[in-house]
């Protein structure tokens, strides 16, 4: 009988024997359903909770802690011979609740919160991730000690699965980023089912599968359908007439009585129902210049911007930027009478990509956004950003404004800080800086004296070039601009000893969530002050930390296994998994949040995984040794932050990273099964996942908010200085043989023998 073409693919792979075993297909599907779930189910829980890069690394850790345990269940759990029946079924679950996991995220949304848009409290959100996720990351992580234990009658069968899963995951990574363009979320997922049913089906030969696979093909029509009916509760009372998704996010229009409200990821961005708003904002910026002819505005456009802006009886023409198309697509379908009167260009393009290519200048540069809450939305109000916006400038008259939250009569001190922030930074780029109170604070940069914020010239410029609105007046101005209401602005900001905003030093985004806890009543400011204030012992703890788990996992292994063994398996996955984040961060800094992005690095960070568990044992290393090359590896990373990194660039760091990751996992694993038995190796999966755990909520609650991403990747560093050491035998070590260690590495043989 012929071999099935799949079968003739999988003994081409290098896994040798264990290519022709039949249960191959479990782990591919397991690794492919968990990447799909993992980007879109984590995704659907970041537009739910309005997240930033903490709720993501947390979201993140959560996932990987109840995988982690669902392994380690797997050792509490003893199942009888035959796994391959429990596996079937394990993965038929999977299937099946995937789908269900999606839509129950907004079912549970609706019963915790009561309105879309607000600002939802830890303990809820945390909730709302843990029973999202709990089903399906604990069979994840249950099937990998079950499928190890179908091939254990093989070499490293660990090894082999490890593999397999991130081949899986691979597969995934491709899917998603090829179908993410044609399909929603849950439309992905329902696909993702029929692809994994077909898939088994092939292997199993069952009608009960096929009959399966139909009925999901048959879901998957209707599939938008359902996920628009369950998507409209979460904004109850509001109606959803739109929602659209792309590859770097999700724009929805809810209506309420008359009112059409804006929302990008969750978040709201604007309504139509802001002409006095828009009305201040726009006035304000256009007294700033004597007579602007070209405008830049990014941001802005559902907020009435544009029209204001057109009102200007010098100008000529007004380039609109947006990153996400549809936005732009909405706009121009629902305002074509107000578009045709705008002298509008519209772009739609990455704003920070466009200033670096495009050589045009203009007079006045307009940027709304909302406050730097994320790392996507720091790199709006840095001092590269504004660099780059004061050399868009005409001359010296030309002039930047930004705008930032602001209260009426009196500043929180959180956002106090993020204003003193915010001026620091203005004032290190530009000659000549103001502020003015109004809605929002607008700050405004020139090289020339023209800018002000004095009542009465503003008020003979408003009368001058006819300003006066509806909203606009004299009582405005002298509101707004009054005396006593600057120079208090002025005394709360400038109490603050502030540090210059940067992508690499994201100051202003640290403030910007405490303001967000403020909201939630959340006392943070005590404990965040001791951590600003002490930074050498958040450190230690978290070393003490990294020690701590692999001396008690040590215990828990029941003493099989050494402590250097466990340390370097843990401390790598850390260790990594803060890389491949700060990668992702690098993105977002350079490239703007495009999420199908962050699937593509995924793939490689697992393609590369997977080529360190094959190539370990062709390469003759020793474990030191990798730890060196990681530690020259971050090195180099550290030495070229400050560049716009290419997106190519990214993605070989990444696969290098993961390279070498895979290269000391094998090897300690080599180790363990030397010692162990091949079924208690698969401890080492849990271990892994563990350090990936504590990686992420580290990151996101500890090391992002109170160090620059360069001090982080020196604290990753010292981790991997301190692994090198303990690979050379630190524990038990006499100085002649610590010396011999120290001797044999090549680029410390020669200053060494000198001295």
């Amino acid at each position: 009988m012929t071999m099935k073409p799949l079968q003739k693919l999988h003994t081409r792979l290098p896994f040798g024997e264990f290519s022709k075993n039949r249960a191959i297909h479990f782990p591919l599907i397991s690794g492919f359903i968990s990447s799909i779930s993992q980007v879109v189910l984590l995704r659907e829980l970041m537009i739910e909770v309005n997240g930033n890069e903490i709720i993501f690394s947390f979201f993140l850790s959560i996932w990987l802690f109840l995988v982690a345990l669902g392994t380690y269940l797997n050792q509490i759990i003893k199942f009888k011979k035959n796994n391959r029946k429990t596996n079937y079924l394990i993965i038929l679950i999977l299937i099946v609740i995937t789908p269900l996991q999606f839509l129950f995220i907004h079912f549970l949304t609706a019963k915790l919160i009561l309105i879309s848009g607000m600002i939802i409290n830890i303990p809820t959100v945390i909730l709302i991730a843990f029973l999202t996720l709990f089903p399906g990351c604990l069979l994840i992580g249950f099937l990998f000690p079950l499928n190890c234990s179908l091939f254990s009658n093989l070499r490293n069968p660990v090894h082999k699965v490890y593999i397999l899963e991130c081949f899986g995951m691979i597969l995934g990574g491709i899917y998603f980023f090829l179908f993410i363009i044609f399909f929603r979320n849950f439309s992905l997922m329902v696909l993702m089912n029929f692809i994994s049913i077909f898939y088994l089906w092939i292997y199993e030969r069952e009608i009960k599968l096929l009959i399966i696979a139909i009925f999901i093909l048959i879901l998957l029509l209707f599939s938008n359908s359902i996920f628009l009916k369950n998507y409209a509760s979460r904004f109850i009372p509001q109606k959803l007439i739109s929602s659209q998704d792309s590859p770097s996010g999700r724009f929805d229009v809810t209506a309420l009585e008359q009112q059409q409200n804006y929302f990008w990821d969750g978040t709201l961005i604007g309504n139509s129902e802001n002409q006095n708003y828009a009305e201040e904002m726009v006035n304000f910026a256009l007294l700033q210049h004597p007579e602007p002819k070209n405008i830049l505005l990014i941001g802005g456009l559902l907020n009435g911007f544009p029209e204001e802006f057109n009102k200007e009886n010098s100008l000529e023409q007004i380039d609109y930027l947006e990153m996400e198309k549809n936005i732009i697509d909405y706009y121009q379908e629902n305002y074509q009478q107000e578009n045709r009167k705008l002298k509008a260009n519209f772009i739609k393009q990455n704003p920070i990509k466009y200033l670096r290519k495009n050589p045009e200048k203009y007079d006045l540069i307009y940027v709304s956004f909302p406050d730097p809450s994320s790392i996507f939305l720091n790199r709006f109000y840095t001092s590269e950003f504004l660099n780059l916006l004061k050399n868009h400038l005409v001359n010296e008259k030309s002039v930047t404004l930004i705008t930032v939250s602001n209260s009426a009569n009196f500043l929180l001190p959180e956002l106090a800080e993020l204003n003193s922030i915010l001026n620091k930074t203005f004032t290190e780029v530009f000659e000549k800086t103001v502020i003015i109170p109004a809605k929002k604070c607008i700050y405004a940069g020139s090289s020339g004296n023209y800018i002000s914020n004095d009542p009465d010239t503003l008020k003979q410029r408003m009368f001058r070039r006819n300003k006066v609105g509806n909203w606009f007046n004299s009582a405005l101005i002298n509101d707004v601009c009054n005396n006593f209401r600057i120079n208090d602005l002025q005394r709360r900001i400038s109490q603050y000893d502030s540090e210059i905003n940067s992508n690499l030093n994201p100051r202003a985004y640290l403030l910007s969530i405490l303001f967000w806890a403020k909201h939630l009543n959340i006392s943070l400011s005590k404990g965040v002050n001791f951590l600003k204030n002490n930074k050498i012992i958040l450190l230690f703890g978290i070393l003490i930390f990294l020690f701590i788990i692999p001396y008690f996992s040590k215990k828990i292994s029941g003493n099989t296994v050494n402590f250097k063994q466990n340390f370097n398996i843990f401390s790598i996955s850390f260790i990594a998994i803060i890389s491949e984040l700060i990668l992702i961060y690098l993105i977002q800094i350079n490239f703007g949040f495009v999420y199908y992005v962050i699937s593509i690095l995924t793939m490689t960070f697992m393609l590369g995984l997977s080529l360190g568990f094959i190539i370990s044992d062709k390469i003759e290393i020793q474990i030191s040794r990798l730890f060196l090359i990681f530690l020259f590896l971050l090195f180099i990373l550290f030495l070229i932050l400050n560049a716009a990194i290419p997106l190519l660039i990214i993605f070989i760091f990444n696969t290098f990273i993961a390279v070498l990751e895979g290269l000391i996992l094998s090897k300690n694993l080599s180790e363990i099964n030397n010692i162990e038995t091949a079924k208690k190796g698969t401890f080492f999966y849990f271990l892994d996942t563990l350090g990936a755990t504590c990686g992420g909520f580290i990151l996101g609650i500890f090391l992002l908010p109170f160090f620059s991403i360069r001090e982080i990747i020196g604290f990753l560093m010292m981790i991997l200085i301190m692994n090198f050491i303990i690979s050379l035998k630190f524990w038990n070590f006499s100085v002649d043989q610590f010396s011999a260690e120290i001797l044999s590495v090549p680029v410390f043989r020669k200053p060494l023998k000198r001295l």
